[in-house]
């Protein structure tokens, strides 16, 4: 399943009306202090959210927004600190605030800059992502295609933002069943990519986790390793062991093991991920449900039916809250959980959840055939791209 954290997911930042106001000084109506005042505020802002310290990255940005306000609705400041603010809510799965906050820093990008500036692109990418997430590749793919004409036009076909916008419309690509589009568009992006910055940089990480999660699904398993593992060092490198992503790629190489039955290498690399999701994501967060359903489906398939039982428990409760009562991933926990109720001589309660699973099932294969998209729930739990 996916997420998020993305921005590595990859959304955009739009840093070029910000390197303008950097370059060319004060705001209208402001004094020449204040404008050094809001960029330290806004800057604190953006690196403690880049860090995953959203607690503190909120208050930071919302203020900054709201001085930016008091100048004028359509500031270039005020689609500065949405986008950012979009971008918080983003990371933490709350998808319906992102979307909100990235229109408005379209609508003001558009009106100033005009429909084909890369701030734009930025903004049309990141509501490209929430679509994503959401399930409507029929919005997404649209969003993607106008992206990539746009860095195509402005920035060069080589540029390494066409890079990001190739990973992102190759995994919905992939999502839609076209893995053959897919896989050219996902080493076309790494070509870009090891060509502007290099074989290890943390910018690649996103696109070798996703053609790990293609090689796994079709069964290709060495192959998938070597991409999984360099995710995981260049992540390590650029975060740090308390970033969101490391946990990502930890949860995805155990995933890895889990399917090749190496279960004592999968139990320790779930360990490690979902300590440092509980950590820095919170232990009700997406993140943290994702792991702890595959650790589910790990003591499954040991055999360890009561330690599953309650893992699946566990995972069923925040994934509902996360991610809705009718989601694809709720229905695959409800589906397995079933199956370990009527193993554990619990008829009655294994039909009501293995009834609501096949009423989720049903739900997504018909809005899956209706948007063009292989309809499958899918093999795994857990698998985290982005």
């Amino acid at each position: 399943m996916g997420n998020r954290m993305n921005q590595q997911r990859w959304c955009r930042l739009g840093f070029v009306s910000l390197l303008a106001l950097t370059l060319f000084g004060k705001t209208s109506g402001l004094g020449a202090a204040e404008p050094d005042a809001w960029m330290q505020r806004f800057e604190a802002g953006v690196q403690a959210r880049e860090a995953a310290r959203y607690a503190e990255a909120e208050p930071l940005l919302a203020q900054a927004l709201r001085e930016a306000e008091q100048v004028r609705a359509d500031d270039s400041r005020v689609a500065l600190a949405a986008n950012h603010l979009g971008l918080l809510y983003h990371d933490q799965g709350r998808l319906d605030e992102a979307e909100s906050f990235y229109r408005r820093a379209l609508g003001i990008w558009e009106s100033q800059l005009g429909p084909e500036h890369e701030d734009v692109a930025a903004a049309l990418n990141n509501l490209a992502e929430i679509a994503h997430a959401q399930g409507d590749f029929a919005e997404a793919e649209p969003l993607y295609e106008r992206v990539l004409a746009i860095e195509r036009k402005v920035l060069g076909a080589a540029h390494p933002d066409v890079a990001v916008t190739l990973n992102n419309l190759a995994e919905l690509y992939r999502k839609q069943g076209r893995e053959t589009e897919a896989e050219s568009m996902y080493h076309l992006a790494l070509i870009l990519m090891e060509g502007a910055h290099g074989a290890d940089h943390p910018d690649l990480g996103p696109v070798l986790n996703n053609l790990a999660v293609l090689y796994k699904g079709r069964g290709l398993y060495a192959w998938a390793e070597p991409f999984y593992l360099r995710a995981l060092k260049v992540r390590r490198v650029r975060f740090g062991d308390n970033h969101p992503a490391v946990a990502m790629s930890l949860n995805n190489a155990g995933c890895l093991y889990q399917a090749e039955g190496l279960y004592a290498s999968a139990q320790r690399y779930f360990d490690e991920a979902l300590a440092i999701a509980e950590r820095v994501s919170g232990p009700q967060s997406a993140l943290a449900g994702t792991i702890v359903g595959n650790m589910a489906f790990l003591a499954d398939q040991q055999g360890l039916l009561t330690q599953s039982q309650l893992l699946y428990q566990r995972a069923l409760v925040i994934q509902q809250q996360q991610l809705g009562l009718h989601h694809p991933t709720v229905g695959l926990l409800a589906e397995r959980y079933a199956l370990v109720l009527d193993t554990l001589g619990q008829p009655v309660e294994a039909g009501l959840f293995a009834a609501r699973a096949a009423s989720i099932r049903a739900r997504f294969q018909s809005g899956a055939v209706r948007q063009g998209m292989a309809p499958r729930l899918g093999a795994a739990v857990g698998d985290v791209t982005r």
